[in-house]
């Protein structure tokens, strides 16, 4: 497989022009060896799945000097979260307002008007700037997502709603303005997943009071008891998305219990959800709410 490497030996992306260039057949390209992470690119390699490096490596091979990372593609390289529906888009790259903008198939090119910073030595738009562009491809809730996102201070694009609303002038006429105002208004900090995005705005969206994001539960004697997505604190109800990790790793599960039992202990109802009831939340999981906010007493 070495006469499938780049020239210096190293596993790196390289474009199907210039395999052909070097020599290489088109059976070889279409060979069990190789993976296409981007229409006209491959990797060495025999996982289907390619890793974010090598993802970015390949957009890489394909792009010009001037042009940059943007809308979903750029969301991804900055680390927002994407919704599911989009994992199979097409890689969206875009040129400055005068620039040249790419066509081909497996890529959406725009001329766009964005500052431009680089992660992991690719060209991207600015995290604020790619919140915007993302009015266009996004519905209320997934932008109130990546709101939530941007407000997490653990990340190394944290802003804040001033920032994001200043961002917005630098944009008039731009489409989707007022859908990014209504997601920034509806954005809160404190929110450490999509998961808790989710469930926030489905129980607000069913007319319940908000819900507080990762609130730390203490005893009486001001010992740490617990940390919970959600709560009502006055009432002591909280509301937990469990994912995969809390059913498949033993020890997590196993806290998981010490946990619930110290919560119940000091008089918490703890609601937990996984993303099986959240494909029929109104019957699986707003009732479940709706009773214990009716049953619940201010502490």
């Amino acid at each position: 497989m070495s006469h499938l490497l780049p020239p210096d030996g190293t596993a790196r992306a390289f474009t199907v022009p210039e395999a052909l260039a070097r020599g290489m057949t088109r059976d070889e390209l279409r060979g069990s060896g190789l993976v296409a992470p981007l229409l006209g690119v491959r990797i060495v390699g025999r996982e289907p799945q390619v890793t974010r490096a090598q993802f970015l490596d390949a957009v890489r091979s394909i792009a010009s000097a001037e042009q940059f990372l943007s809308h979903t593609t750029a969301a991804r390289v900055h680390g927002m979260p994407m919704p599911g529906r989009l994992s199979h888009d097409d890689v969206h790259l875009a040129a400055p307002t005068m620039g040249s903008r790419m066509r081909r198939a497996g890529v959406v090119g725009h001329r766009l008007k964005a500052e431009v910073v680089e992660v992991d030595g690719i060209r991207v738009e600015h995290p604020l700037d790619t919140f915007v562009h993302l009015a266009t491809v996004l519905t209320l809730h997934e932008l109130v997502a990546v709101a939530d996102w941007l407000l997490q201070e653990r990340n190394a694009a944290h802003s804040s709603k001033a920032a994001m609303l200043e961002r917005l002038d630098h944009f008039k006429g731009a489409r989707g303005l007022p859908l990014l105002r209504r997601a920034i208004a509806m954005a809160r900090p404190g929110v450490e997943s999509p998961r808790e995005t989710q469930l926030r705005l489905l129980v607000t969206g069913a007319g319940h009071p908000e819900p507080r994001c990762n609130v730390d539960v203490f005893d009486d004697e001001g010992t740490f008891v617990a940390r919970v997505d959600l709560a009502w604190p006055a009432l002591r109800i909280a509301l937990e998305y469990d994912g995969e990790q809390h059913r498949l790793d033993d020890r997590q599960y196993a806290r998981d219990i010490d946990r619930l039992a110290a919560l119940a202990s000091l008089g918490w109802t703890v609601i937990r959800v996984t993303k099986d009831h959240l494909r029929d939340p109104a019957r699986l999981v707003l009732p479940r709410v709706a009773a214990a906010l009716g049953a619940g007493r201010p502490a």
